[in-house]
């Protein structure tokens, strides 16, 4: 009997000193190497938020687990934007519109930063979709490139004319950090070794546009103003410009992304999907800003610092109209403050400048007419 009790209390003692091994190492996070771009509030950009805050945003969860729709008439402020100047939008909201309207501060408001959709969301019905939200409401003020303007004017949906606002630096390439390839301008875009990235096409038809028709324009007047042959300079930009868009012999040599440029761009070039990506100046910088240590700027004209866009390296100019509709007084109001302040390139200088872009230029866009037979 004593024996017997012994083993059970040896074997008790034993039981009771088995425990769960503890854990040394770190697991490996899927979606770590994906960019994760700062959040927007207060008066620009404010950290990460911290582990139990409860926001939802990861890899496999985007805006799915939220599920919402929103009022069509009670919006005070609402704005549909080409998403392209997200930076300074965000800055010029937050700093500048925001503190001067406290009724809208602190009402219903918001502004999309996404390829020029304002007309779909119009014609919808003010309709604009983020996973399972879905936002309802017709924009008050549209922004955008002059050929949305001219649209906006056609379909009968402005109210007055349209303004000037920014124009941008140009285009530079957007590469990894240490340049890899040694990628040092606009003809080793054509190396079999080097894949491209632009915006989507489809999704994206007047970003892909500037872009395109940069890469043969730089390439016809760069070899304009070295041989003075017109023949030879549509030859070789033909090339290159093949090379890139029509090169059936390299699998991936051309690359985009399925919606966002702003986003899909340095994603892309971050996971070595593409070697370069022709992309705008300020959105380069912003890349670069946005995550330290991961991206250069090969320029196309000037410098990194001080870009001076190469001849037929297309500058854009973004402008702002008033959408007319049935507003209250003070949605028209709010509406009116908003475009007068936007359309202020002098008051915005400073602003502008930080955000790498510059007043309206009054010079073209930088791209002359080719030469016609």
């Amino acid at each position: 009997m004593l024996v017997t009790t012994l083993l059970m209390l040896s074997k008790t003692t034993i039981a009771a000193a088995v425990s769960i091994p503890e854990i040394k190492s770190e697991p490996v996070v899927q979606g770590q190497e994906t960019l994760i771009w700062p959040r927007e509030g207060d008066r620009d950009l404010i950290p990460q938020r911290s582990f139990d805050y409860p926001d939802l945003t990861g890899r496999g969860n985007v805006i799915d687990d939220w599920h919402m729709q929103t009022s069509r008439d009670d919006w005070d402020l609402l704005i549909s934007s080409a998403g392209n100047f997200h930076r300074f939008l965000n800055g010029f909201f937050r700093q500048r519109y925001l503190p001067n309207n406290p009724s809208v501060a602190n009402g219903q408001w918001g502004y999309s930063t996404s390829p020029p959709i304002s007309l779909e969301q119009i014609e919808n019905g003010g309709r604009l979709t983020f996973g399972n939200i879905e936002i309802m409401g017709n924009p008050m003020i549209v922004t955008g490139p002059k050929k949305l303007m001219e649209e906006m004017k056609r379909r009968g949906f402005a109210e007055g004319e349209p303004a000037p606002m920014l124009s941008n630096h140009g285009n530079v390439l957007l590469v990894r950090a240490g340049n890899p390839k040694n990628i040092q301008g606009l003809w080793d875009l054509g190396r079999p070794d080097v894949k491209v990235a632009t915006p989507n096409p489809k999704t994206e038809t007047r970003a892909f546009d500037n872009y395109r028709t940069s890469i043969f324009h730089m390439a016809f007047r760069d070899v304009e103003a070295q041989t003075g042959n017109i023949d030879e300079a549509e030859r070789q930009a033909n090339l290159l410009f093949n090379q890139v868009f029509n090169n059936q012999s390299i699998p991936g040599k051309w690359v985009v992304g399925d919606r966002i440029h702003h986003r899909d761009l340095p994603q892309i070039v971050a996971d070595s999907d593409a070697d370069a990506g022709i992309f705008f100046y300020h959105l380069a910088q912003t890349a670069m800003e946005a995550h330290p240590g991961r991206f250069e700027i090969v320029p196309l004209g000037g410098t990194a610092e001080n870009p001076e866009p190469m001849l037929g390296n297309r500058v854009a100019t973004m402008f702002a109209i008033r959408i007319a509709g049935d507003w209250t007084s003070q949605q028209k109001t709010n509406r009116d403050r908003f475009f007068s302040k936007i359309t202020s390139p002098r008051e915005n200088r400073t602003l502008l400048k930080r955000y790498w872009l510059r007043p309206p230029v009054t010079t073209g866009n930088n791209q002359p007419p080719l030469p016609s037979n």
